[in-house]
C-alpha cells in the first residue's frame, strides 16, 4: 500500500464512523480474503500478505458493531430482483478455496453467525494440482533460504533466459512474471534445484478436499466459482474465458451441492471485454458476479464489486472510513459505475 494512501486512513480514522455513516449512507461492503493463519503460509508468502486470527477476529468484531451480516440469498434478491436491502449491510468471501477456509476461518464465522461466500477452483480441490502460482512462491522462498551455487544460478538464468549477469533478485522479479502459458518453467526450475511440489501438496495439503467442500455447505456457506485453474482472463481468448467461468460454476454446483450460480473473477476483471458478458449471459444461467473494483457497481452485468481487507498492516479499524468516504466520492462524481469496452 502506498504511503499516500495510509495517509489518508490515518486522517479519516479520527472521524466518528456513525457520522460518516449517515452521510455516506451505505448498502453492503464486500470485504475479501484469501486465508487467515497465525502461521508462515510457505505457497502465498511471496505472492501477498495475510492477517492472522487476532486480526481477523478484531476486524469482524469491529465490522460487527457498525454493520449487520447478510446471506448471499438476501444480497442476489437486492440486486437480481430490486428488493429493498437496509443500509449497512456485509458480506465476506474467500478466494482461492485454501484449507484455512475450513480449519480456521469458518469456526470463527459460525462462532459469530456471519455467512460467506467460498470460492474455489476445481482443479486445486483434493490436492490434485498446485496451483502455479503458489509454486513461484515456494521457489522464491527457495532461493532466499538456500546458498545457491554458481553453477545452479547459471542454469536457473539459462532457463529463464536472463542475462547471464542476474542475481536472485532478478531471477525472482522474473518468476513473478510466470503465466499460465508458460507455468511449465517452474516445474523445470524445481526440478533442476531438487524441489518437489508433490512432495509440499501431499504433506501440506493447502487446499480443500471435497468432504470439507461439503461440511462448509452443509454449514450454510456458499460455495462459488472461481475459474478452473486460475487464469488470467485477459491471456485467453473469449471462448476459453466463457468455458473457465461455466465449468467452475458447474462443478461447485454438481460436486458442492450449491443451488446458486456465484462467481468471482481470478486475478482481476478489469480488462474483459462487454462481449464476454454478452456472450457468457447466453450460455449459462447467473445469479451474481464478483469483481474486485472497490465497492464499484456492475449491475448491467450481474455483477458487484468488493475490496482487500487482508493486509496485516491495515486494520479495519483504520480503513473503514476512508473506505465509505471514498464510496461517498465515487457516488457523488458518478464513478460508481463500471464500464466495460466493447
Amino acid at each position: 500500500m502506498s504511503l499516500l494512501k495510509k495517509i489518508y486512513y490515518k486522517a479519516t480514522a479520527a472521524l466518528p464512523t456513525r457520522l460518516i455513516q449517515n452521510i455516506a449512507k451505505p448498502d453492503v461492503l464486500l470485504p475479501y480474503h484469501h486465508l487467515v493463519s497465525d502461521d508462515e503460509v510457505l505457497h502465498t508468502k511471496h505472492l501477498y500478505s495475510h492477517k492472522n486470527i487476532q486480526q481477523f477476529e478484531d476486524d469482524l468484531d469491529y465490522l460487527l458493531r457498525f454493520f449487520k451480516p447478510i446471506s448471499t440469498e438476501d444480497l442476489i434478491n437486492h440486486i437480481k430482483k430490486h428488493q429493498s436491502l437496509p443500509a449497512n449491510r456485509f458480506l465476506l468471501s474467500f478466494d482461492d478455496g485454501f484449507r484455512e477456509v475450513y480449519d480456521i476461518i469458518a469456526p470463527i464465522l459460525l462462532r459469530k453467525g456471519v455467512p460467506a461466500v467460498f470460492f474455489i477452483n476445481p482443479a486445486f480441490i483434493d490436492n490434485k494440482e498446485l496451483f502455479y502460482r503458489c509454486k513461484i512462491s515456494l521457489l522464491i522462498h527457495h532461493f532466499l533460504n538456500t546458498d545457491l551455487k554458481e553453477n545452479n544460478i547459471t542454469a536457473i538464468t539459462d532457463l529463464l533466459q536472463l542475462p547471464a549477469s542476474a542475481g536472485k533478485n532478478d531471477i525472482i522479479h522474473r518468476l513473478k512474471k510466470t503465466t499460465q502459458h508458460n507455468k511449465d518453467l517452474l516445474d523445470r526450475l524445481a526440478d533442476l534445484l531438487s524441489v518437489s511440489f508433490s512432495d509440499y501438496l501431499k504433506t501440506h495439503q493447502p487446499f480443500l478436499s471435497t468432504e470439507q467442500l461439503h461440511w462448509l455447505k452443509q454449514k450454510g456457506f456458499t460455495i462459488g466459482g472461481h475459474s478452473w485453474d486460475h487464469p488470467y482472463y485477459n491471456l485467453l481468448p473469449q471462448e476459453e474465458q466463457i468455458k473457465q467461468t461455466t465449468e467452475s460454476i458447474k462443478y461447485v454446483q454438481k460436486e458442492g451441492n450449491e443451488l446458486l450460480s456465484v462467481f468471482s473473477f481470478p486475478h482481476y476483471d478489469t480488462l474483459l471485454k462487454q462481449s464476454f458478458f454478452d456472450a457468457l449471459f447466453q450460455q449459462q444461467q447467473i445469479d451474481l458476479l464478483f469483481g474486485i473494483q472497490n465497492q464499484k457497481r456492475e449491475l448491467n452485468n450481474k455483477m458487484i464489486h468488493r475490496f482487500n481487507a487482508e493486509r496485516p498492516d491495515v486494520p479495519l479499524q483504520l480503513q473503514l472510513n476512508g473506505l465509505l468516504l471514498f464510496m461517498l466520492l465515487q457516488k457523488i462524481t458518478g464513478r460508481k459505475q463500471v464500464k466495460r469496452p466493447e
